[in-house]
């Protein structure tokens, strides 16, 4: 659970693997403060991970980098629970582009 009262929540579902990112666009006029939780089937939730997006600006922070090893097998898909206190939009790219395109859900 997210320990910010956020307005926005959204989840990837997509099997996100390291190395992926997040492009997160901050569409308001203020601030964004984003968590970003991981869950992992058979893991328990990593995070939050905590970022602050400037007004009207993206960041797409390198899923692994914010996790580091903390991810139960480099090889299984996660997803992504998003939340933030303004509007963004979020985009996930993957690191490689050769994957398949169907990958399996983690939750």
């Amino acid at each position: 659970m997210s320990t910010m009262v956020g307005n926005w929540k959204m989840a990837i579902t997509d099997g996100c693997m390291p190395g992926d990112q997040l492009s997160l666009l901050n569409v308001g006029s203020g601030n964004a403060h984003v968590e970003l939780t991981f869950c992992a089937e058979g893991g328990q939730p990593l995070g939050p991970f905590r970022l602050i997006i400037p007004p009207q600006r993206t960041q797409s922070p390198i899923l692994e980098d914010l996790i580091g090893s903390g991810l139960p097998s480099p090889s299984l898909p996660y997803s992504v629970v998003v939340v933030s206190d303004a509007p963004v939009l979020v985009q996930p790219h993957r690191a490689n582009q050769n994957l398949p395109k169907s990958r399996r859900s983690a939750a």
